[in-house]
Parts: structure tokens; sequence; C-alpha cells
């Protein structure tokens, strides 16, 4: 654990004392730089340079309900094109990279590009690639909506309220007087939520849960014994693996002939003793 935290302040002394090169003159790189962590922010870094120097648009709609469609063809990938969905605050590529990575396709950030959106969509930036992810661990919902949309919608938020504080934090620096006074300030607003929210803090984990897979069974719960998987033998015998054969065979004894210690015969079929008994027969007729 100390190795950790160690690592963990390394790896923030090195983000805060230094920053990283921009390949790029689009000014959601160095929006970018500012959310991720160094790591991610090189491979989005990658994706940024590709959209602006490996697509070709193929085809564009007209925007209906804040929502452009892009045809977009990527140089390195034959006879084949992406469909892209994008508004200023979110994309939707059919390759599926943020789905399956949680990073922004080249696509995506083409279709952005076009519309001219200079700051990074903050739908398309997950916690666990962020900087200040070890605040939003130990968040701990009051209100849970069965509403996916809204729930994206109340994420949204809250990211961006953490990334706002952090930035107070930033510009409060070392200097116990903006401290005290940030502080205070939040002190005030938990004394302002008390008054007007006195249930709050009787909302616990399970309840939580419960909001959102549903209540808790009453009564005996029967659950019965998964069947054991025997994948190797049974009890008393296993499958010996060719590593192990090996093992034995070069440990076991090798049977030599008592006659001409060779291997691959036996005293009784020695050429050797053929040999010699024949010339024996021999002398004595």
């Amino acid at each position: 654990m100390h190795r950790q935290r160690n690592e963990t302040e390394r790896l923030d002394h090195e983000f805060n004392s230094s920053k990283p090169n921009m390949l790029s003159r689009w000014f959601i790189e160095d929006d970018a730089a500012n959310l991720f962590t160094r790591s991610i922010f090189y491979k989005v870094q990658e994706e940024i340079l590709a959209s602006c120097l490996d697509m070709q648009i193929k085809k564009m709609s007209e925007e209906v309900d804040r929502v452009t469609q892009f045809e977009i063809k990527d140089v390195k990938v034959k006879d084949k094109l992406f469909k892209v969905s994008v508004s200023r605050s979110h994309a939707l590529c059919s390759c599926k990279q943020f789905v399956m990575c949680g990073i922004v396709c080249r696509h995506a950030f083409c279709g952005l590009k076009q519309i001219g959106v200079t700051k990074f969509p903050r739908s398309l930036v997950l916690n666990r690639w962020m900087k200040v992810v070890e605040c939003v661990t130990s968040l701990e919902y009051n209100v849970v909506c069965s509403d996916y949309f809204k729930m994206e919608q109340v994420s949204l938020k809250l990211t961006n309220l953490w990334f706002d504080f952090r930035q107070i934090l930033n510009k409060a620096g070392v200097e116990m007087k903006k401290l005290d006074y940030v502080h205070k300030i939040i002190k005030q607003i938990g004394s302002d939520f008390e008054k007007y929210d006195g249930d709050a803090a009787d909302y616990t984990k399970k309840d939580h849960m419960e909001a959102m897979v549903g209540e808790q069974p009453v009564g005996e719960v029967t659950i019965l014994a998964p069947t054991v998987s025997r994948n190797k033998g049974n009890y008393f015998k296993w499958l010996v693996s060719d590593r192990e054969k090996a093992m034995t065979k070069a440990n076991k004894r090798v049977r030599r002939c008592k006659e001409c210690s060779a291997t691959t015969h036996d005293s009784r079929t020695c050429p050797k003793k053929k040999k010699d008994g024949g010339a024996v027969v021999s002398n004595i007729l």
C-alpha cells in the first residue's frame, strides 16, 4: 500500500509540474490534457491526431434535433464506412470503441471537429480515466432514479461539479486564507442542506441498492449448493499432463544390457553374447 501511495504521489507531482506537448491546434486537446491522467491522455491524443490526418468525410446530413449524422472513411481501413452521430455534448460511432474501451474513437473526434466543438464533452469522460477519480469513488448518491437518461444527466452534472471544485482548489494553492475561505463555504453549504433535507443522513448503502435492484426478499431464502465439477479425473486418479509424464520418465532408472551396457536390448538378445557363444562353439568343434 505504501508503494502504491508513493507511485500515486509521484504521478500527481509529474502531472502538476509538467505539461505534455500538444500535437494539434485543436483546443479540445488542451481540455483533454486537464481532464485525463497522463497515460490515458496519450491514447486520446493519438485518436485526436488520427482524426485530423486519416479521416475522410463522405456524407454529412443536416442537423436534426441538434444531432448531425456523418459517414466517415478511415484511410487505414479499406472498404468500410463508419456512421457517426454527433452533437455538441455527445458522440456515437458504429465502431463501438467508446463502449468497449472507454476512449473516444478517431471517427467521433472527426465529427466533433467538423461541427466546431472545442471543449471535451463531459458525457464522454469516464471517472476512472480522470485525475480526480479518488474524489469521485467515495461519492454516495442521495437520490436514485430508475430513468437511465436522467441518471446519465446526473452523472454528467456530478462530473462537472467535481471538476470545478478541483479547479477552485488548484487556484487556492497552499495559501491558508484561501483554503479557510473554501472550507467555510463548504461548511455553510452543508449546514444549509441539513436544514432543508433532514432525511439525507438516514440514507444508507442498503437503501441505494434497494432502489437500484428492488427490495430485499422477505423470509428464508433457500439456495441449493452447486454441483461439483470434476474437470480433472476423479477423487482418486487425475489426468497426467505431458510435463508430468516427461518428469517421471526422466527420473526412472534406465535398464541396460549386462553384456554391453546398451539400452536398446537386454542380455538375452545381446548380439555380443551371440557372437561370443558362436566363437566358443567353433573352438570346441
